[in-house]
């Protein structure tokens, strides 16, 4: 068995501190969600404002907007998850939003940052734009801010075994009161609970030999990742994130996983371009050399009349993928899975992974 998710490896941590150089702020919070809710506080973002997300997007994570009064805008991405520039900018003129939410899915490189004199100038002065970073492994020595109320927010859990958000700014932010801190105490510790319960499933996962007792600790590592999920974003306060892991944050070896990531990405390559690139159900994203070492995962994407089939193939098969971000309105015309990628794997895992996908697709 394969674990999908990032699995607690010394392999993701420095045992010194990192050394930032970057002149920024920086918050912790427990969640994407939960930073978010911080930033409409200090913000004063009133009831009924509009928030602009992309097609491609977390659509549990806009129910929860809509939760704390926010009406959503979708600007269209295409099928290769690349924006529709101009209905994002008629979005921005028309509507004036408050919130702006630009997504590097699946950690490739948003091009709206490479063309930003074509619509920053629509934005609002006291707009928030939120760079979304929950699938890039964020090196804070590579941040860049472009306006006033540019904020950068990622998930540490889904790319480094870290239950967390960062929050990075380019001027202080008030703290989390501790009302809030203490209102949000069962709240936080259910997510970590259910993270910590995922990965001991994934750490006993990579340690055991035996068939009958992988599957079924896979299954329950998948159980408790969903249970965390549904949890998050649910609170109406912002909550803290748990200082163990603030300061492991401190600690991610970066240069570890961008090498491990970046082969990863090479193997994945030769393989699908041999296997993939000619079948008419799937598809590839045309991923930037730069932004390999940044991938959540390699994904790959799949026509709709083929999904769940093959969806079903592979599962059977014990690598436990699921359509990423399957509630989006991007998903219900396309479907993309993301294969597994960091430095808890081994070089034969991965090529495992590409042999059972080759037995799936004959």
């Amino acid at each position: 068995m394969v674990p999908i998710q990032p699995t607690f490896n010394l392999k993701y941590f420095n045992f010194f501190k990192n050394n930032i150089e970057n002149n920024f702020h920086e918050s912790f919070f427990l969640s994407w969600e939960d930073a978010l809710w911080h930033l409409l506080h200090i913000h004063k973002i009133k009831k009924d404002e509009y928030v602009l997300v992309p097609s491609f997007f977390c659509w549990d994570v806009v129910k929860n907007m809509n939760d704390h009064g926010l009406k959503h805008l979708v600007y269209e991405v295409d099928k290769f998850m690349q924006p529709d520039t101009e209905d994002f900018v008629n979005k921005i003129k028309r509507f004036k939003p408050k919130v702006v939410v630009i997504f590097h899915s699946v950690g490739m490189k948003n091009p709206l940052f490479d063309m930003k004199k074509v619509w920053l100038k629509y934005i609002d002065n006291e707009s928030i734009l939120i760079e979304d970073c929950v699938h890039k492994v964020l090196n804070p020595n590579k941040i860049i801010f472009i306006s006033k109320n540019h904020y950068l927010i990622d998930s540490l859990r889904k790319v480094v075994p870290i239950q967390g958000s960062r929050l990075f700014s380019n001027h202080k932010i008030t703290r989390v009161t501790l009302d809030k801190v203490i209102k949000t105490f069962w709240y936080r510790n259910s997510i970590i609970f259910w993270w910590i319960l995922m990965q001991l499933s994934l750490v006993t996962l990579s340690l055991t030999k035996k068939i009958t007792i992988q599957k079924y600790v896979n299954l329950f590592s998948e159980y408790a990742m969903k249970k965390g999920y549904d949890i998050i974003g649910d609170h109406k306060l912002s909550s803290v994130g748990s200082p163990i892991m603030k300061y492991l944050s401190t600690h991610i070896n970066y240069n570890s996983i961008y090498r491990s990531k970046e082969f990863q990405v090479r193997i994945y390559l030769e393989f699908f371009k041999k296997k993939i690139i000619n079948n008419s159900n799937f598809f590839l994203f045309p991923v930037d050399e730069k932004d390999y070492k940044q991938l959540r995962g390699y994904p790959i994407g799949i026509e709709l009349n083929y999904s769940d089939q093959f969806l079903s193939k592979i599962r059977s098969k014990g690598l436990l993928f699921r359509f990423e971000l399957n509630d989006s309105l991007w998903s219900k015309k396309f479907k993309v899975i993301y294969l597994p990628m960091g430095p808890h794997l081994s070089n034969e895992q991965i090529y495992t992974v590409c042999d059972k996908i080759n037995m799936a697709i004959r």
